[in-house]
């Protein structure tokens, strides 16, 4: 018992160390996507200005343009086209839509940049190995450069417009108006660009880049910028750790219960194997454990039926065989003193009777005793009904004498699913039992309601009381007294059709008959489930 959970509780752990490993890795996937966009959304504006003042300039002169931007970032920039570049599907895509593309190269520690000129099949490409104050001081020399070809008075509504190639805030402002301790006062005032962290202690720092406008006392600021801030490990950790701990927990609070149904069933099966016919499983529920403790408690109630039949037959075989064996015997010792032929052939018919009476009494045992063993091989398949009671009304022509057999069928076609041998054997054995108590008829109805089928057997005999009504079906029962030939019968007729209905799934019941004699009601499903058959005795009895 223990195994299976402690495997269970296993298998969870390793799943989920398996999930936190994917996760991890969705992370560290989606840490590098933002990074990418950090980057590119950083390089856009820069790039759209190298393109702009690269517009400003004729074909045939723009290598002095890629010349002034190569001293102003100290890195080789160059016009080329796409053959040169052999660009990807995506990569063009990126750039006809205005973006900035990068090709990393984390191995060699640098990443080639490439920008496409508005327009035109040409593209700006360039090398960078890392980020540097320059490039952030050579891109506010762009921007005061951009500036330059409009007139003061169009600086806000310029700055305006090339912000939405930015991905952090341009503004202008008056020098004043900003705080700067005073080595970048001495710095702006020798025209300089000055670069300002702002609280570098706290995980959302900034930088801000503060660039002097020639000839006034404005300043341009550009950010703030924030660094990029990746998804901390530890944060992870933590809501991993978090996560392992709500899963083991809703977990347990899932197989607890399942663990607790598990040691009642396995009480219950203790209890039977130390031999204590009376255990059962007190398990609710149609999963499949539920499903498990039905079938045992219909297991052990089949079995203490087994085994209480099994003591009623003992009993009353020994009573049944000890009439005619006596007859025999005292047949036997009379035998011996009969002289006259005639009187001795009598006597020889009459044990002759008895020898017969208990060769069928021994066929009805082994018959019931079979079907009280375990679930014969039935094959179900349509059957007629109509044409099964005209079929058992002709084969009882020669023994019926005067009593009349009519079937009285409202549905000739209607057809249920059973073995066919079986339910003859059942139909058999009800007339037959009529057959012993009714005075002139005999009447076999059939009927049918939603998925049910119903057949009755009348008869005008003089009826069961109420009473005795549910005795008729175990063995050996029969409501006369006497035990000799004429009444007919051993009391396992109606007990073998009762424990072939519940193989089939249906019930017999006795009622009275509208002829004043007993009716016998035999309720069959018309299609068969194929439930279990420990579950169908389970919920039969």
């Amino acid at each position: 018992m223990n195994s299976i959970f402690l495997r269970l509780y296993g298998g969870l752990l390793l799943a989920l160390c398996l999930i936190g490993a994917i996760t991890y890795g969705a992370v560290e996937l989606v840490n590098s996507y933002r990074s990418d966009l950090y980057r590119e959304k950083m390089a856009r504006g820069t790039f759209f200005l190298m393109a702009e003042g690269y517009q400003h300039y004729e074909v045939g002169d723009r290598d002095r343009w890629s010349q002034v931007l190569s001293k102003l970032f100290s890195a080789e920039i160059a016009l080329l086209s796409s053959d040169d570049l052999a660009l990807g599907y995506r990569e063009r895509l990126h750039l006809e839509d205005g973006l900035v593309v990068m090709r990393l190269n984390d191995d060699a520690g640098y990443a080639d940049v490439l920008f496409q000129l508005p327009g035109e099949d040409v593209y700006i490409n360039t090398r960078m190995t890392k980020v540097s104050e320059q490039q952030a001081r050579a891109t506010a020399v762009l921007i005061l450069h951009y500036l330059s070809h409009f007139q003061e008075s169009e600086w806000d509504q310029a700055l305006t417009t090339l912000q939405r190639q930015f991905g952090y805030p341009l503004t202008l402002l008056q020098r004043d108006d900003v705080s700067l301790d005073d080595e970048q006062e001495q710095r702006l005032g020798r025209r300089e660009v000055v670069i300002a962290l702002d609280d570098s202690t706290r995980n959302d720092s900034s930088i801000r880049i503060y660039a002097p406008v020639a000839q006034t006392d404005k300043l341009l600021v550009l950010g703030p910028l924030s660094l990029f801030d990746r998804f901390p490990i530890e944060l992870l950790l933590i809501a991993g750790i978090t996560s392992l701990l709500a899963v083991a927990l809703a977990t347990y609070l899932q197989v607890s219960p399942l663990q607790r149904r598990l040691k009642r069933l396995d009480k219950a099966v203790s209890q039977l194997g130390s031999g204590d016919l009376g255990a059962y499983a007190n398990i609710e529920g149609s999963d499949a454990i539920g499903q498990v403790a039905a079938t045992f408690n219909g297991m052990t109630a089949h079995i203490r039926r087994l085994i209480e039949s099994q003591r009623e037959m003992t009993r009353a075989v020994s009573h049944e065989l000890r009439t005619p064996v006596a007859r025999l015997r005292f047949g036997l010792e009379m035998l011996a003193d009969i002289e006259s032929a005639e009187r001795r052939r009598e006597k020889l018919n009459a044990m002759d009777q008895d020898i017969e009476q208990l060769d069928q009494l021994i066929d009805e045992i082994l018959t019931y005793a079979r079907l009280e063993q375990g679930t014969p091989n039935i094959e179900f398949k349509p059957v007629v009904i109509g044409e099964l009671c005209e079929q058992l009304r002709d084969e009882l022509e020669t023994i019926r004498d005067e009593t009349v057999i009519t079937v009285n069928n409202a549905c000739p076609t209607l057809k249920v699913e059973a073995e066919e041998r079986y339910l003859h054997r059942v139909l058999q054995n009800l007339v037959t039992n009529a057959l012993r108590y009714a005075k002139s008829h005999i009447v076999m109805r059939v009927e049918e309601s939603d998925d049910l089928v119903f057949i009755h057997v009348d008869d005008d005999g003089p009826g069961i009381p109420e009473h005795e009504r549910e005795r008729v079906f175990k063995p050996f029962a029969r409501l006369d007294k006497s035990r000799h030939r004429a009444s007919g019968g051993y009391g396992l007729g109606l007990s073998i059709v009762k424990r072939i209905v519940d193989w089939h799934g249906g019930g017999i019941c006795v009622d009275e008959s509208p002829q004043g004699g007993a009716r016998f009601t035999v309720t069959l499903p018309k299609d068969q489930q194929g439930q279990h058959v420990l579950g169908r005795v389970n919920e039969l009895h």
